[in-house]
């Protein structure tokens, strides 16, 4: 190679030295340089989005502190028998046609039993009773019945 070199005029020589630089600059940039570049940009678009995700989570761990202490004063039953309130709240929420049975399992459990009930007025009156009383769904069978938007439902809630 430096033979070739040596054989080129000074001008020619000069032109190929220039190119090799330039070509060794140029790959330099292509294989090392950019990629880093390209690396870094990716890094802080994700550094970017885990502080979003870092914010927002710890908005949510204060929401979850108010609603868990809004929880505890929900567990209230005002004096009443867990029996009481779910049969008064289900008939307030126009459920009382489709009761069949409502009956206490032990001391804080109670099992209802429901047919021909209206599927959406089933589910708003658990998120209500458990919003406002603390009372959980500990299980459930749901089948629906031939009218749409209808269904059987035997459950076991707990205070």
């Amino acid at each position: 190679m430096r033979a070739w070199l040596d054989r080129l005029e000074p001008r020619q020589r000069r032109m190929v030295i220039v190119g090799a630089v330039t070509l060794s600059v140029l790959l330099l940039w292509l294989l090392a340089i950019q990629p880093l570049f390209d690396r870094l940009h990716t890094l802080e678009r994700t550094v970017a989005a885990q502080k979003e995700t870092l914010r927002w989570m710890q908005e949510a761990a204060i929401e979850i502190q108010q609603l868990r202490s809004q929880g505890s004063r929900a567990g209230d039953l005002g004096g009443r028998s867990l029996l009481a309130v779910v049969d008064q709240s289900a008939r307030a929420a126009g459920l009382g046609p489709g009761i069949r049975r409502v009956e206490p399992d032990g001391e804080s459990r109670v099992r209802v039993r429901m047919e021909g009930v209206a599927f959406d007025a089933l589910m708003r009156w658990l998120a209500e009773l458990h919003r406002r009383y603390g009372v959980r769904v500990t299980s459930v069978s749901i089948d629906r019945e031939s009218s749409p938007g209808r269904v059987n439902v035997r459950l076991t809630l707990e205070a």
